[in-house]
């Protein structure tokens, strides 16, 4: 599995997770992590450009949680996190290549 599938993949198990929560704020999320997936899985979506599909979504959010004064189950918060942490990793790996080959 590449990176960008492995990222769906959480994003998936996170969005299941607010699918469960009938509020409004679990909703709109759901439908903000819809549509990131989607562009994610489009083939137009080059594994250095993961990291901008996946910040926007945790900063919506984390301006939802804290907007609504809603807390994140500690599974969706584990998740956010791994989804994160993921992005960055690829994006560090495209970067630290990127570097190599201009130096």
């Amino acid at each position: 599995m590449n990176e960008k599938q492995a990222i769906i993949a959480k994003m998936l198990e996170l969005q299941h997770f607010f699918e469960k929560q009938p509020d409004g704020t679990s909703r709109k999320i759901v439908l903000k992590i819809k549509q990131a997936i989607d562009k994610l899985a489009s083939n137009r979506t080059a594994a250095i450009d993961i990291s901008t599909q996946v910040r926007p979504i945790s900063r919506f959010i984390r301006d939802e949680m804290t907007e609504h004064n809603y807390n994140l189950t500690l599974e969706q918060r584990t998740l956010l996190f791994d989804i994160e942490s993921k992005a960055q990793d690829v994006e560090n790996k495209f970067q630290t290549a990127a570097d190599w080959f201009l130096f």
